[in-house]
């Protein structure tokens, strides 16, 4: 029983590392742009935004938590440099300005002339207050959201496929809605986040099994608990995107969910479920503006700033990069995770090898997988 108790509360621990607002999002468009080919385009979304993110915490499992030793095998100067261009895409230049839009898109539901440079000023204000003081309420936001989130999607999810209509597929465009869920699940960027938020999973594995063999047991079926649910959700909202395709065409990215809300649940429910999503939008906006901050402060300027200035450089460069809009900042970080998304799933998979079966070479077959998308790309 102690087990099954251990395995269940750390799959839904992964579960909630990787559900945040881009999981919201890009199912949706997935499903919009797949011509009727979901069932492709869901198997690809599975396959970068769900099954890669796991091999990460893998990969992490085996290294002990510690990304300083992942990032060492491809040298020194990477220690530094590979988190700093992860916690800057996932923070202030990517994710984290990308929280904000899709919450603006939900808010527009409650209160449609709000602009998004007005909406991404407060929640900058409140992001810094939250943030500063350590506040309580962001840990009990985020254990409350979840299953409000999860409900409001069940929900969403019954009347959305009883009303809707699929859509007839297109010929000849089956490989470009697998690609597309491919390069969708990019953008997730849900291996970066094994990277860095795997530790507390990690620690809690480790601290129940000191035995590496029954350690693995644990996280290999707690991962079919928390692929499992997060993969069910994708699914979903593939399928969702794909049935109201043709109402979805007209619609920012952003404001995707809160249109299927509307739809599917009438005016009255579809607020409710939007501000769950704004709440849930501004809780993980702040895990990302205290993570990036904390590295400002402490690797990249060596403590010559306080935290309070550490912050605002954060949400500052994080406004900017917001009022840019959902499809703006996607247009940015869409190139950048093309080029190294398949490097770092190679180094992900070696890394895996060489604690297993004592794979040794890595920087290579790195180099080569990066270089191969950059020159594909020509």
């Amino acid at each position: 029983m102690k087990n099954k108790s251990l395995i269940l509360s750390t799959g839904l621990a992964m579960f909630s590392m990787f559900f945040g607002s881009g999981n919201l999002v890009f199912p949706l468009v997935v499903g919009q742009m797949s011509n009727g080919h979901f069932t492709l385009a869901a198997f690809g979304i599975l396959l970068t935004g769900v099954l890669v993110p796991f091999l990460g915490i893998l990969a992490m499992l085996l290294f002990n938590g510690s990304s300083r030793d992942f990032f060492g095998r491809l040298g020194k100067p990477a220690i530094f440099w590979f988190p700093l261009i992860a916690l800057s895409l996932m923070g202030p230049f990517g994710v984290l300005a990308r929280c904000i839009t899709v919450a603006h898109g939900a808010f527009k539901l409650i209160a449609p002339d709000v602009s998004l440079w007005l909406f991404s000023m407060i929640s900058c204000a409140v992001i810094f207050l939250l943030t500063i003081r350590k506040n309580r309420i962001v840990p009990l936001l985020g254990s409350i959201l979840t299953p409000i989130l999860l409900l409001s999607l069940g929900a969403i999810a019954f009347f959305g496929l009883k009303n809707g209509e699929f859509p007839q597929m297109l010929d000849g465009s089956a490989w470009d809605s697998f690609k597309t869920g491919i390069f969708q699940g990019y953008q997730t960027m849900d291996l970066l986040a094994a990277f860095f938020f795997s530790a507390f999973v990690i620690k809690h594995l480790k601290d129940h099994h000191a035995e590496e063999s029954s350690t693995l047991s644990v996280f290999f079926k707690s991962s079919l608990v928390g692929a499992g649910l997060l993969s069910l959700i994708y699914v979903v909202l593939v399928i969702l995107g794909a049935l109201y395709a043709p109402q979805l065409a007209s619609v920012q990215p952003q404001e995707m969910l809160a249109f299927v809300a509307q739809a599917s649940l009438g005016s009255f429910a579809a607020p409710v479920v939007c501000c769950a999503v704004v709440l849930a939008c501004i809780t993980t906006a702040i895990v990302l503006t205290s993570l990036f901050a904390d590295f400002l402060k402490k690797e990249v300027t060596k403590d010559k700033i306080n935290t309070s200035i550490a912050l605002i450089t954060t949400l500052t460069i994080a406004f900017f990069i917001s009022i840019l809009e959902f499809s703006g900042i996607a247009r940015i970080l869409g190139p950048i995770l093309e080029a190294i998304y398949p490097a770092l799933i190679v180094l992900t998979v070696l890394s895996i090898f060489h604690k297993l079966w004592g794979w040794r070479t890595v920087r290579v077959p790195f180099a080569i997988a990066f270089l191969a998308k950059i020159l594909l790309r020509i």
